[in-house]
């Protein structure tokens, strides 16, 4: 993957990452959270120790890129064209 579409595909994860922190939160703590303060809504933590194995939190921000980078990858898509309701149907049921 070249950088060019590697910093889309980190810019596109952000702007998924700050509406669905929005719609998590109260409607008045939404109106304060910003692209420039977002990330002191999140946990610290990036990633969980969960059955003997280190995974990524879901959704942090590495969740999101990782995520997109799949449906990028996988279906060949635009990086601007996937929506966050694809990225939680992964085929499990």
């Amino acid at each position: 993957m070249n950088g060019k579409k590697a910093k889309r595909i980190r810019r596109h994860s952000k702007e998924m990452l700050l509406a669905w922190l929005k719609t998590v939160v109260e409607p008045e703590e939404a109106a304060k959270i910003t692209p420039d303060n977002f990330n002191d809504y999140l946990p610290k933590e990036g990633h969980v120790y969960a059955n003997r194995k280190l995974l990524v939190s879901a959704y942090s921000s590495k969740w999101f890129v990782n995520k997109i980078k799949e449906k990028v990858i996988k279906e060949n898509r635009d990086v601007e064209t996937i929506k966050f309701d694809e990225l939680l149907s992964d085929g499990r049921g």
